[in-house]
């Protein structure tokens, strides 16, 4: 991954961090903000990859694909589980185009209910990063449905800027590409 993303490389091969036991991760929804990474893929169309998520927060919103960062996880890891969980991607593959993903800063995202219950709001500091793929690299995607999204779609950065079945916290990102790259990234 570029130092602009994030310091320490992290083999393929580094042992994943565990869950925490249900009841410590409620309690901890419950208490503290949590620390985020999503995948904001593009392909070279200028196009923004979506899932629709089916557990809260967010269910039934289209959302970049991401995930919670775990106890003694470091970035680098977090960002090589989301991409194999979320994206269906090996491990050598995401270590292979991590290598270009950029950081698109820290961002608040603040949800009234949890994973856990209607009433137990949820408080997330996201990095996401940026990821423009080749056709090649999209090639190798196998974008599961059933766990996190009932179902994909690609959608033109202008467009994911303002569709209102776009979540609000993922309206943002889109604008930020559509002012800070071109096609020129998939050079």
């Amino acid at each position: 991954m570029s130092d602009s993303m994030v310091s320490g490389a992290v083999a393929a091969d580094a042992v994943i961090a565990p869950e925490l036991p249900a009841s410590e991760f409620a309690a901890a929804v419950a208490a503290l903000p949590l620390v985020s990474v999503d995948w904001v893929v593009t392909n070279p169309d200028g196009q923004l990859l979506l899932g629709q998520r089916i557990n809260a927060p967010a269910r039934g919103w289209w959302f970049t694909p991401g995930g919670r960062i775990r106890k003694n996880e470091a970035l680098a890891q977090a960002m090589l589980r989301v991409g194999h969980d979320e994206l269906g991607l090996t491990l050598d593959v995401c270590s292979q185009v991590l290598s270009k993903a950029r950081l698109m800063g820290a961002w608040d995202h603040f949800y009234a209910d949890s994973a856990f219950n209607a009433s137990m709001s949820t408080h997330y500091v996201n990095l996401p990063h940026w990821l423009p793929l080749t056709w090649a690299e999209l090639a190798l995607l196998k974008l599961p449905v059933g766990e996190q999204h009932s179902a994909w779609q690609w959608l033109p950065l202008g467009d994911a800027a303002q569709n209102p079945l776009v979540h609000p916290y993922v309206r943002p990102y889109a604008a930020w590409g559509l002012e800070n790259f071109s096609n020129a990234v998939y050079a």
